[in-house]
């Protein structure tokens, strides 16, 4: 990822840094001592360890506590009826208790036959003793039974908040099981915390490094995970680098005992990055906020719905102006084209009669339906686009269905971006989908939709660029392209072996390609069993 030095034959690290790259006689020459561990990779190919432009690193601490309910290729549910054997499944397995809350994740109503979603019913007749609820797949909601509606506070004729999303059985105000955005968060914010938070942080990291990411984002952080995360660092807990985002709604309780001058710097593995600020949902869930109406209507059957804004205009542009004026970075969840509208605005009015090009590094996350003239836009106020290829494999069809093929077809316009002089970056969103950073670059490349169809051919991109856009370019969201991307002389020894060069087998064999080993600061912390 050195532009100047593309490839080399070996590299020599000494103390967690890169010390000489090069030919392989010249950098044995140099810095073979006694001492030194000779390794041979057999013709596999060594990258950069992999940095996350963006995921929630905090929801990796509960996910062996919770079922993957899936559809394929990722889980193993296709219906509603298939969703509730997998969690009966599990609590058998778990012996699960009267009263013992049991979490699903992946739940997407899109891919349910003949439009037959979960409901509180379904899950009320299988758990009439337990709160059970299972997280959709945007992550930004969930369908609970009625013990899990009494555990969180949810009650039926309850108003809808400003900027959720409440699903009613039909012709009542009962409660139907789904709560998405606004809504969702009185369970968000009160999902229990793992009890063993460091045995619960081990195993987390370790799926991001068995995917080969040295560097992990913890996208929209409250002030109760920035203390966990604290002290799982303060006990020595992290072995991947996190940086983590404060949700805006929670900024103030945050910098109560986090100043902004503790942002931006790494203590034991954690930094504080800025905020996050989330003015859409997710287009798969018909909650993102577009300037035209959805083809198959609201996620409540709204006719000329458009979306809405996620939380409250004034509260996003007074949060905006707060996290500009303390010079923190500003993370941007936009997905709709009216939502990155609305980033192009809280950033103008935030700036006021300031430089708006100035280096920020704000971030658009997702950025998925941005117009052309949006990304001019972000390329002349110096605003980071970090696209979302992934949703080419996995939502694009739904897509297709809710907004038309023509803007179904460039989502994450990753060449436009780069052929405007973005650096865009790409990322999971994981636990939306999983990490493996190599499906992300298979899809950056390929762009082909479950069905088979390949969406929007023309921002294909090649296997380096989209490399790049999780290597030195996602460094360079985070400030750390000094340090991190490259394999270059003075950088932190984070790297990663795999058993093929994705630039060198067929494209569609790209997602095929292993990690072999991760090792972060020189060290070993995955290798392939």
């Amino acid at each position: 990822m050195n532009d100047g030095a593309p490839f080399a034959e070996a590299v020599a690290v000494k103390d967690g840094r890169i010390v000489r790259v090069g030919k392989s006689d010249a950098v044995l020459r140099a810095e073979r001592g006694p001492a030194t561990e000779l390794r041979d990779l057999a013709g596999r190919t060594m990258l950069p360890g992999f940095i996350d432009p963006h995921s929630h690193f905090i929801d990796s601490l509960s996910l062996a506590d919770r079922v993957n309910v899936s559809a394929p290729p990722v889980g193993p549910a296709k219906s509603a009826d298939e969703i509730v054997a997998t969690l009966l499944k599990a609590a058998k397995a778990r012996s699960l208790k009267t009263d013992e809350m049991l979490l699903g994740y992946g739940y997407d109503e899109n891919l349910m036959p003949k439009d037959r979603p979960l409901t509180r019913v379904a899950l009320d007749q299988a758990f009439p003793d337990n709160p059970v609820a299972v997280i959709h797949v945007s992550m930004h909601g969930a369908v609970l039974n009625s013990k899990a509606f009494d555990k969180f506070g949810y009650k039926d004729g309850m108003e809808t908040p400003a900027g959720g999303v409440i699903l009613r059985k039909p012709g009542t105000q009962e409660l139907q099981g789904l709560v998405m955005e606004t809504a969702y968060l009185p369970m968000f914010s009160a999902l229990p915390l793992p009890e063993d938070e460091l045995a619960a942080a081990k195993a987390g990291q370790m799926l991001y490094a068995a995917a080969g990411v040295t560097t992990a984002q913890e996208g929209a952080t409250h002030a109760n995970q920035v203390e966990q995360l604290k002290r799982i660092a303060a006990q020595g807990g992290l072995f991947i680098d996190v940086v983590s985002y404060a949700f805006i709604l929670d900024l103030d309780k945050v910098l109560e005992s986090n100043p902004p001058a503790s942002f931006g710097k790494y203590n034991k593995g954690l930094k504080l990055g800025g905020c996050k600020i989330t003015p859409d949902g997710s287009p798969q869930g018909k909650t993102a906020w577009f300037t035209t109406p959805y083809l198959t209507g609201g996620p409540s059957g709204e006719a000329n719905w458009k979306g809405e804004p996620g939380l409250p205009i004034d509260a996003m542009l007074a949060g905006t102006k707060k996290c500009y004026d303390n010079n923190l970075q500003v993370l941007f969840h936009a997905n709709g084209d009216a939502a990155i509208d609305f980033l192009i605005e809280a950033h103008e009015k935030a700036v006021g009669n300031g430089d708006l090009a100035a280096d920020r590094r704000t971030v658009c996350i997702h950025c998925q339906f941005v117009r052309r003239d949006q990304l001019a836009k972000l390329k002349a106020y110096g605003i980071v686009p970090a696209l979302f290829t992934d949703h080419t494999f996995f939502f694009a069809d739904t897509h297709v269905k809710n907004r038309g093929l023509k803007q179904a077809s460039v989502i994450s316009p990753m060449k436009s971006a780069a052929a405007m002089g973005l650096r865009p970056t790409n990322h999971t969103d994981a636990f939306v989908v999983p990490i493996d950073q190599m499906m992300t670059v298979w899809t950056a490349v390929n762009r082909v939709a479950r069905s088979g169809r390949i969406v929007g051919p023309e921002e294909r991109v090649t296997p380096l660029q989209a490399l790049r856009a999780i290597t030195i370019d996602a460094a360079r969201q985070y400030r750390e392209e000094d340090s991190k991307g490259s394999v270059e002389v003075g950088k932190r020894a984070d790297l990663v072996v795999l058993s093929a060069s994705p630039l060198k087998v067929k494209s569609m064999a790209i997602q095929d390609i292993k990690v072999l080993e991760t090792i972060k600061d020189g060290k070993t912390i995955y290798r392939a069993p």
